[in-house]
């Protein structure tokens, strides 16, 4: 039996990128929050890599399983404790990060709106 689906690729690049923009988040405020700890390597996660896949995905399952994989920056020492964290970098890569996620959603937001709107038959 054919499996029908409610959401097209779409919508599920939609969910895929806005789980891996908000696991970003979570390891950019995470790596501001250590900005002072000794030996805190500051960490990332490999977006664009991920994208990728989940772009080049068959199926729908496997949009599902990206999870993201994390980097660690081991390049840069910003102070003599050894920790990498770079505050103004991190700062606009959060800047950055939060602006695509709130591009994300109002996109989410109006694709559920026309789905909607086809739904109820308004719009016509």
């Amino acid at each position: 039996m054919k499996q029908v689906h409610l959401f097209d690729r779409t919508t599920d690049l939609l969910k895929v990128t806005m789980d891996l923009r908000s696991r970003r988040h979570l390891l950019l405020v995470s790596n501001i929050a250590n900005q002072d700890t000794p030996g805190y390597m500051a960490r990332d996660l490999s977006f664009k890599k991920e994208l990728s896949k989940a772009l080049e995905s068959p199926t729908r399952r496997d949009l599902d399983r990206t999870d993201g994989t994390l980097t660690v920056n081991t390049d840069e020492t910003v102070g003599n404790d050894l920790n990498t964290v770079n505050i103004e970098l991190e700062m606009q890569k959060l800047a950055s990060n939060t602006g695509n996620y709130n591009a994300l959603a109002s996109m989410a937001g109006w694709k559920y709106r026309m789905m909607g709107d086809a739904i109820s038959g308004e719009g016509r």
